[in-house]
């Protein structure tokens, strides 16, 4: 490159960093006193730009005043500013009747010959050239060029989720312009705040790890992930500024949630008479992301219990494995054969084995394995049950606990077989939708539901009838207490608003639809039972605590209202 090329290469670039734009030359007469009057402004050395660019910058030196120096300075200031020229400068010729001819010459950029991006392969740079207001054709402006440079960042960062920086930037007389960018990468992670919860059980979470650009989109939908474990209730992120300005530290700051819960006591039923009971469970046992849940309850005739294991991780790629083991004890409404009301003892006992696997970000898959005997005192014959289920549910809700926006779907069929000891065959299917709605900032949040079941083959054993009813369904109605709650088939529809009434207290206001009905009937949505109510919902160490209340119908068709309790919402 000749010497002339190189000064200019470097004045350009000077221009764009520094953004400061003051003229090199003012001409060899600048300096003349004032004098004789101005008559004419000629404009010469512009090749490729149009004259009015130039006399609208021209604004202080006028015809018919005379030549000041210092305005004559400001408008070469002004023609700088355009930001089209390299060089400009100004002289003062007399004319024959003693009049000024002031003549401002004017050196333009080059023409943009070529926009090249390095370093920019993950990135569809010919996006961003479409929006920049430097072109290829056009005399370059150095104004819009930075200005193009400073919107470079926040358009990655926008569509990629990268941070990156201008590392270099070239440009030549033959208007070829070179702009090559830096991807800012992880020199560490940091994790602070997770007193109970172990380095492993968050760092499985992350798709990222040292060494890799910072990728705010994938970082971000890291922190989703452990944030929808529910073992924390606040999950924040910062980064660092090190001496190597491609560097970052990435801190995680975490602020965790109670997880366990421990009680014990006595209760009082007609049926069973005096009760002691026990219970145990820990969402994040020791730690370590597994699930652990105990229930023992002992009376004078009945022993129930229920233990569950879980382990999200047996392997890197996500599966997971579950465990259950009961024996529970329950109460079921039915009627004798002169169709009088009739309380049924039914006690199940069985267990079943789960394996989860991830099939998308929000998607998992599950094969269940059940294995269950149902014995009753009256009326039915026992059941031994051999059971294969298969589901797949997405989740893209924002919170575990609280979800403000965002869908839940589950779609779950199980198989009933005669083999290894079954005596019950039947297909049956249960979807489940639900999705929420921020109506306002704050919490204010409009949540809806959909339940679906339907037996598909066979016939379903009084052990496997959909019934609905009570705290998690019907509101308002006893689960299975009658014939429109208990069927082959069953359809229930929630709608809740949530509100926030003080800090860590929310109210709800919910409507519940239902019916459950035989293979043999038919479903009219007019005859669906109905309710509605009120609730509160307490956010406490122990986990979100439900009290709601619903007004549904008795025998006599007439308002009656239930109250209920439960951990967590509704759906």
């Amino acid at each position: 490159m000749s010497r002339r090329h190189i000064s200019t290469a470097a004045v350009l670039i000077c221009f764009i960093f520094l953004g400061v734009f003051s003229p090199a030359v003012y001409g060899q007469d600048a300096g003349i006193a004032n004098g004789p009057v101005i008559k004419e402004i000629i404009i010469e050395g512009n090749q490729h730009l149009d004259d009015s660019i130039i006399t609208a910058a021209i604004v202080k030196t006028q015809i018919g005043q005379p030549a000041v120096d210092e305005l004559i300075l400001d408008d070469l200031r002004s023609i700088y500013d355009t930001g089209y020229f390299q060089d400009a400068s100004a002289t003062k010729e007399l004319l024959n009747d003693g009049s000024l001819a002031i003549i401002f010459s004017v050196v333009e950029n080059p023409v943009v010959t070529d926009i090249i991006f390095r370093n920019a392969g993950h990135y569809a740079m010919s996006d961003f050239e479409r929006q920049m207001k430097t072109k290829r054709g056009q005399v370059l402006n150095v104004l819009d060029l930075m200005e193009d440079l400073q919107n470079l960042q926040p358009w990655v960062l926008e569509n990629y989720g990268r941070l990156t920086r201008i590392a270099n930037l070239e440009a030549d007389t033959q208007g070829q312009i070179v702009i090559e960018l830096s991807d800012t990468v992880l020199k560490d992670i940091n994790i602070v705040g997770n007193e109970k919860t172990k380095d492993f059980v968050i760092e499985r979470e992350l798709t990222f790890k040292p060494g890799d650009p910072v990728d705010l989109k994938e970082i971000d939908r890291s922190l989703r992930r452990v944030l929808m474990l529910g073992y924390f209730d606040e999950i924040s992120r910062e980064f660092s500024e090190e001496e190597n300005p491609d560097e970052t530290v990435l801190t995680i700051n975490l602020k965790e949630r109670k997880t366990g819960s421990a009680t014990f006591g006595v209760a009082f039923s007609p049926q069973e008479g005096l009760v002691g009971f026990v219970e145990a469970a820990d969402d994040n046992f020791l730690g370590r992301g597994q699930r652990v849940n105990a229930m023992l309850q002992l009376g004078k005739d009945m022993r129930s219990y229920e233990f569950g294991f879980c382990e999200p991780y047996i392997d890197s790629g996500g599966t997971s494995l579950g465990v259950n083991l009961y024996r529970k004890h329950d109460t079921i409404d039915d009627k004798d054969e002169e169709g009088e009301p009739l309380k049924i003892k039914q006690t199940k006992s069985g267990g079943d084995l789960t394996l989860g696997r991830p099939f998308t970000e929000f998607t998992r898959g599950r094969l269940t394995l059940r294995a269950e005997k149902a014995e009753y005192d009256l009326k039915h014959d026992d059941v031994r049950s051999r059971i294969v289920g298969i589901g797949v549910n997405t989740n893209t809700t924002d919170h575990p606990l609280n979800p403000t926006e965002g869908y839940r779907n589950d779609a779950y069929v199980e198989v009933g077989t005669k083999l290894f000891g079954g005596n019950s065959q039947f297909v049956k299917l249960r979807l489940n939708h639900s999705r929420y709605f921020e109506l306002f900032d704050g919490g204010y949040v409009f949540a809806v539901r959909g339940l679906g079941g339907r037996t598909l083959a066979g016939e379903l054993p009084e052990s496997e009838r959909f019934r609905i009813g009570g705290a998690d369904t019907l509101r308002g109605y006893s689960r299975g207490s009658s014939d429109t709650l208990q069927g082959d088939n069953m359809l229930v529809l929630n709608a809740e608003f949530r509100f926030p009434i003080v800090e860590k207290i929310t109210g709800v206001v919910f409507a519940d639809w239902g019916k459950a009905w035989d293979n043999d009937e038919s479903l009219n949505l007019t005859d669906m039972n109905n309710s509605f109510g009120v609730g509160v919902r307490l956010d406490t160490p122990l986990g979100l605590l439900r009290f709601d209340y619903g007004l549904g119908k008795n025998e006599e068709n007439k308002r009656s209202g239930q109250f209920y309790f439960g951990i967590g919402h509704t759906f």
